[in-house]
């Protein structure tokens, strides 16, 4: 936790580089928008009212002229930087910028010292405090801007003795007054702009940790449901081979006895009819031994599909064991099961089954529900005693249970 908040920090500062260079870029160009045409007019203005006498003698208004000349310079040259940083170069840029500051820096210096005899420091307090206010830096550098300009103001206003004595001590005071006002200024304006950065920072920093965590998240769970869906299907494959014969496709053992139990409480509560049928093909193991075990298994599969094909939707076949199947009438009384059963096998001897074209015959045991079933495997019992009886007379055919 502690690495990540500082790599947090570490990364602010990084941007926040970045933004104090274009900060400083755009408010160097907006305080030189209007330096430089009040330094023009106050220029312009001196030569208009022929101020200037060119004779090689400097005046006190020519030296203003020059001041203002400086000035305006300043900001041409501030104005054709452009708003935008200098370099690609952050820690560059913040040099620079430094660098630059200190040129107006020097013009008020020039002004507050040609004002001195009236002590008139207006042209300190104009060029400084914005400057505090707008640029921004370290509080090292920013301290250091503040007492050089201070330092090459009094060092101006002392060595040209603008005013002299008591004046001159109260003005030196004044002008560090004005100094430490403006870097008190721009300290906590540094310090505020800083820290508001750094939060909006860390604000977006933690929004976009929050999308990847929220992206991240909404894939895991598209995963998820996608194995959810995966398994789903998986569990319903395996319950369908759980339920399934795998050779023949039909119902298996398990699911024949759940359907059995499930039909015959149903016809026990409502008093409907439920027939069933043991179907055994004749001479199966001959025509294993004549043709083979794949043939006699294409067979089996063809048969099952065959006897499905001929039911209704709510009967079923399953496979009960060997060349043994068994049909599940629900809603079937004797007399139909026995229709469809015979229909049944004149269907299953007019077919040819495998590749070798095979012809089988069934025989088939039927029974029917009665009053006296406790048990459904009662049912199947007596379906499989009529089928003894259809072997016994003959084969090919479907007896019915004589009780």
């Amino acid at each position: 936790m502690e690495q990540s908040i500082n790599r947090n920090e570490a990364s602010a500062d990084i941007a926040y580089l970045g933004y104090r260079g274009a900060q400083n870029a755009r408010h160097r160009w907006m305080f030189s928008l209007l330096l430089l045409p009040l330094s023009g007019a106050y220029l312009a203005s001196y030569f208009y009212l022929d101020l200037v006498a060119r004779d090689g003698v400097l005046t006190r208004e020519e030296c203003y002229a020059l001041a203002f000349a400086y000035l305006a310079g300043v900001a041409l040259l501030a104005l054709v930087s452009g708003r935008l940083p200098l370099t690609s170069d952050r820690r560059l840029n913040c040099r620079l910028d430094n660098a630059w500051i200190m040129l107006p820096l020097i013009g008020a210096a020039m002004l507050t010292t040609l004002d001195a005899h009236i002590t008139d420091a207006s042209a300190y307090v104009v060029i400084c405090l914005p400057l505090a206010v707008l640029h921004s830096a370290e509080r090292t550098q920013l301290l250091a801007l503040q007492g050089t300009g201070l330092v090459l103001t009094w060092c101006s206003v002392i060595a040209f003795e603008t005013i002299t004595g008591p004046p001159q001590i109260m003005f030196l005071l004044a002008l560090a007054a004005i100094s430490a006002a403006g870097a008190y200024l721009a300290i906590h304006l540094e310090t505020a702009r800083r820290q508001g950065f750094v939060s909006t920072h860390a604000l977006e920093a933690s929004n976009l940790a929050l999308l990847e965590r929220t992206a991240q998240l909404a894939q895991l769970n598209t995963e998820l449901a996608e194995r959810s869906r995966a398994l789903e299907t998986a569990n319903q494959q395996l319950e369908r081979l759980a339920m399934t014969d795998p050779l023949t496709g039909v119902a298996n053992r398990r699911q024949l006895f759940e359907a059995l139990d499930r039909e015959f409480g149903r016809s026990r509560r409502y008093g409907n009819p439920l027939s069933i049928a043991l179907l055994d093909l004749d001479d199966f193991g001959r025509t294993n031994k004549l043709h083979g075990v794949i043939a006699g298994d294409e067979v089996l599969a063809q048969f099952a599909a065959s006897v499905r094909n001929q039911l209704r939707g709510v009967d079923m076949v399953a496979r009960y064991g060997g060349e043994e199947f068994v049909v599940l009438m629900p809603d079937s009384s004797l007399p139909a099961a026995m229709q469809l059963l015979e229909r049944m096998r004149q269907h299953i001897c007019q077919e040819s089954f495998s590749s070798r074209h095979i012809a089988i015959t069934f025989s088939a045991g039927v029974a029917t529900l009665t009053p006296e079933d406790s048990d459904p495997m009662n049912l199947l019992h007596r379906a499989d005693e009529s089928l003894r009886r259809a072997k016994q007379e003959g084969k090919n055919r479907v007896l019915a249970d004589c009780s």
